[in-house]
């Protein structure tokens, strides 16, 4: 492999450079394929602009003008770290109440973001940062750029103590969302305490406690504010379809002055010390500490505190994490406690720490299991002992060949995501001062060399430098305090500012050419120009609702493996693989660079005609996996989905949810025939999107994919059309138990009649309005809980639901419930022109930068495949939500309300007086 990258020497005032990464020349598709070990793709570079401003705020502007869509993404530099002693979470809060904010009596950012056409927005704080990130249609920009200058110049301006109060609740519920209901948020604090020696700022936990947010007051935030939300502390990245030569007069119109400054540019101090301090890590304890948390089976964390990120030199550790990644699950073969085993990376500017989660099926032995896992962490960087010296150091070799590929990839990958790409340069630039820090990390990543890496690991992952807590199912509950009064509703944006742009009706546009092989595979292929690289994704009709026994279908998707490998493995051309079991389909995809794409469809070919199990394999899922999966059975909230999809769907197949037992009883040869009815080509529709030449890939693709023959060429017969329940004017209510729950999880969900294209975008609409009135009302004005979310889903044979779904403080189920099906209600009798309007506008805007990658472009094709629509549909979404009328979507609410469901999982003492009072007429 050969990388090369060009750069401009910098002009004066403001920098122009050239950032990006480059392989090889692009190989054209033809009879020879690469062979083994070669990565394949053309030279890519992005032209930047850099602003080094009198303020001392940076700015880089990244120009890339393959989809309509811009990026905004803003990196303070203060983290949890930063917090004050005992007020920890101070800068998570004010991450929150900087959206809160309202300048010269506007609406809050967050609605001016929505109104300014922002289909994403989110904000994340770090141990060393806080960033605010935004995508939105290239129209856009202007506003987005007044509004970032607002919300980090002036982030608590207009706040009161009562919208302080109300927010700090919504942490507070993030808080108990995190630690207590279903995903443990608080294992982190403690491995992070386990980690770092007590005093350190990193042992403290970045969300704070129930105590440390009690201890927070507005003053407190505002004294923070003025001492981190500096320009001099600030770095600013714009990147996607913009003008890099109208960026001058763009910043001087649209930040504050102040922001901008004038004289000289000011020197910002590094951030970074040019001599590194030893990482610090905490005393070995005499014995393995031991928590209680919402799991469903013990688990184990193992920690290593690593030399800190940020910079050239750490792109080591995201080959650390990924080498790991794949090499630990043989850890899977030496306990048969283990059950599943994942890791993580978290950079920090003082250190790092690589964590490894392991869950177990019973915990019998945690200390024993503890020792495989280390074992195999070991055997991840040594040499094979039963190969001989010289044939174990030559086996490692190529190994770390292999996973180089594959890293050296999955960058790519990567970059290919506009908003990963924009955050991770804006991380970097912001503590490297550097700008072009982004793709020296990416060189040097590409440059690392296996002695290295060997000898990084071996300083750095040694078993004495592990640090592990053990954590046992219970529950972790905090104090429930006294509710926030509502706030008043706030002035509304001016709707007549939520308009639709030209980029919101085209960003899903684009050439799709359809191929029907003598097979009966459907292939079609989405040329997107413009990054090097491709992704194949194949959907099998079939899925978790597909089969005569009961969980034969997970037993099968569980145990399934490629049995031929004639073409390669994955590592060979560093390719990346996944593979999903949904209700109602198979997915299997592969990614990779435009040159490969030969070798991607040779091996996808090779894994459907011989993906097997054996009864070796099952007996393994039953006697190690399958107890596991039978403790997840019992969690309060999975029986919660599993009733709520029963009163949805009734007999019909989509209510069908496996079960650990259920699988447990499926035989080797059940599952083995259940592969080979959904395996076949005449079930199996095959999307390539990325960069490539079409003819040189059909011919491919019919070289390969033709050749699979299996079974009949016809799809798996469609599940029959679910009915609709029959219209009541009391909803069907279920409550599942979760004793002294400080959290009530509120599901709200309808049958909707079978799915259209043009009626799909009416049930989006209802998403959008559904949700963000539940949002408005529960979150923003009440503080009583960190999200509430609406989902439509669809499926093959035109089934369709809706739910609307959150967890609300314990004490306030009722009222979480009521407020929904209030807003159902009125939706029901009456959707304004303004709603539809603003929620048009939102919808059409989450939707054009939903198309940024390949990857985007294979999940909507065959999702629309999947449920019967033609490839077309995805083109015609934006003319499909223009139709919507308000008139449509109130009977498509009407008829909703009739058919309701209604679930709480939580305490029964607060729950059932909740149901009660709804099911009165």
């Amino acid at each position: 492999m050969s990388f090369r990258n060009r750069f401009r020497r910098p002009s004066r005032g403001p920098r122009a450079a050239w950032g990006g990464v480059l392989l090889s020349v692009l190989l054209g598709a033809c009879a020879t394929l690469p062979p083994r070990g070669q990565v394949v793709m053309r030279d890519v570079s992005f032209p930047l602009r850099d602003f080094r401003l009198p303020s001392g705020l940076r700015v880089v502007v990244e120009q890339d003008p393959r989809a309509p869509v811009v990026a905004v993404v803003a990196v303070v530099g203060v983290g949890g770290s930063g917090d004050p002693s005992g007020k920890e979470g101070l800068a998570h809060v004010v991450e929150h109440l900087a959206f809160r904010a309202r300048h010269a009596g506007s609406p809050s950012v967050w609605t001016r973001l929505e109104t300014a056409g922002a289909g994403h927005v989110n904000a994340a704080t770090g141990l060393d940062y806080t960033a605010y990130m935004t995508l939105a249609p290239k129209e856009s920009l202007p506003a987005l750029l007044t509004l970032a200058g607002q919300q980090l110049s002036a982030p608590l301006a207009g706040l009161t103590p009562e919208v302080f109060g109300v927010e700090r609740e919504v942490v507070r519920n993030e808080l108990r969302e995190r630690n207590e209901t279903g995903y443990v948020g608080q294992v982190f604090s403690w491995v992070h305490a386990a980690s770092f020696p007590a005093e350190h700022p990193y042992a403290r936990p970045v969300i704070g406690t129930h105590d440390t947010l009690s201890a927070l007051t507005l003053a407190d935030a505002q004294r923070f504010t003025r001492t981190h939300y500096r320009p001099d502390n600030v770095t600013l990245v714009i990147a996607g379809d913009v003008d890099l030569t109208s960026m001058d007069s763009l910043l001087q119109q649209h930040l504050p002055p102040a922001w901008m400054g004038t004289g000289a540019p000011l020197a910002v101090d590094p951030r970074l010390p040019a001599s590194p301090a030893q990482p610090p890590l905490a005393p070995a304890p005499k014995a393995m500490r031991v928590y209680e948390a919402a799991v469903p089976t013990p688990e184990l964390y193992l920690s290593w505190v690593l030399p800190r990120g940020f910079e050239e030199a750490s792109a080591i550790h995201d080959f650390v994490n990924d080498s790991l990644e794949r090499n630990l699950w043989r850890s899977l073969q030496n306990d048969g406690d283990i059950a599943g085993i994942s890791t993580n990376l978290v950079p920090g500017t003082r250190a790092s720490l690589l964590v490894v989660r392991v869950q177990l099926s019973r915990g019998d032995h945690p200390d024993r299991s503890v020792v495989k896992v280390l074992d195999q962490v070991h055997r991840a960087w040594s040499p094979s002992q039963d190969m001989g010296e010289a044939a174990g150091v030559l086996g490692r070799e190529v190994d770390f060949q292999a996973l180089r590929r594959t890293v050296v990839t999955g960058m790519v990958l990567e970059s290919e995501h506009l908003l990963s790409r924009t955050v991770r340069r804006a991380l970097l630039t912001h503590f490297t001062l550097d700008a072009r820090s982004y793709t020296r990390s990416q060189l040097a990543l590409m440059a690392l060399g296996g002695s290295k890496v060997t000898d990084f690991a071996y300083q750095w992952l040694q078993r004495e430098r592990a640090r592990v807590i053990l954590v046992r199912p219970g529950e972790s509950g905090g104090a429930v305090v006294a509710p926030a009064a509502r706030l008043p509703d706030e002035p509304l944006a001016d709707s007549s500012h939520a308009r639709v742009t030209p980029s919101m009706l085209t960003a899903a546009s684009g050439p799709v050419h359809t191929v029907k092989l003598d097979n009966g595979l459907e292939v079609l292929l989405a040329p997107r120009p413009g990054l090097p690289v491709v992704r194949v994704g194949a959907a099998l009709g079939g899925g978790s609702s597909h089969g005569t026994v009961p969980g034969v279908a997970e037993l099968a998707w569980w145990g399934a493996f490629r049995e031929s490998n004639f073409e390669g493995h994955e590592s060979d051309w560093g390719l990346h693989g996944s593979r999903k079991l949904e209700r109602d389909h198979v997915r299997i995809d592969l990614a990779g660079t435009s040159g490969n794409v030969g070798n991607m469809l040779a091996m996808l070919t090779e894994q459907l005609s011989s993906t097997r199990t054996s009864e070796a394999f099952v007996r393994f899922l039953r006697e190690q996996v399958l107890p596991w999966r039978e403790a997840v059975d019992s969690r309060p909230e999975v029986q919660a989905q599993r009733a709520l999809l029963g009163a949805l769907y009734g007999t019909h197949a989509y209510a069908r949810e496996a079960t650990g037992a259920e699988m447990a009883r499926v035989s080797w040869s059940e599952a083995g025939d259940w592969l080979e009815d959904v395996y076949r080509p005449g079930n199996t529709v095959v999307v390539i999107a990325g960069e490539f030449d079409v003819k040189e890939v059909e011919a491919l693709a019919r070289r390969y994919l033709g050749g699979w023959s299996r079974g009949e060429p016809r799809p798996v017969a469609l599940p029959g059309e679910p009915a609709l329940p029959a219209a009541s004017a009391r909803p069907r209510t279920l409550l599942t138990p979760r004793p002294k729950a400080t959290q009530g999880q509120v599901q709200l969900a309808c049958r909707l009649p079978a799915a259209t294209p043009e009626s799909e975008a009416r049930y989006a609409l209802m998403e959008e309005l559904l949700g963000g009135q539940s949002m408005h009302e529960l979150r923003s004005q009440r503080g009583a809980t960190y999200g509430f979310h609406a989902s439509t889903w669809l499926a093959r044979g035109g089934a369709a639901h809706l739910l609307v779904e959150g967890v609300v403080d314990a004490p306030r189920v009722a009222e979480g419930l009521g407020s929904v099906k209030q807003a159902l209600a009125a939706f029901a009798k009456e959707v304004t022109p303004e709603q539809l309007e603003d929620a048009r506008a939102r919808l059409l805007a989450r939707q054009s930068v939903s198309f940024l990658t390949s990857a985007h472009w294979v999940d909507a094709l065959l999702e629309a495949r999947v449920q019967g629509f033609q490839p077309d549909a995805v083109a015609r979404r934006p003319a499909h939500v223009q139709a919507v009328t308000a008139d449509a979507l109130r009977r498509e609410f009407a008829g909703c309300l009739e058919r309701l469901v209604v679930g709480i999982t939580a305490d029964e003492g607060q729950a059932r007086p909740a149901l009660q009072a709804l099911s009165q007429p």
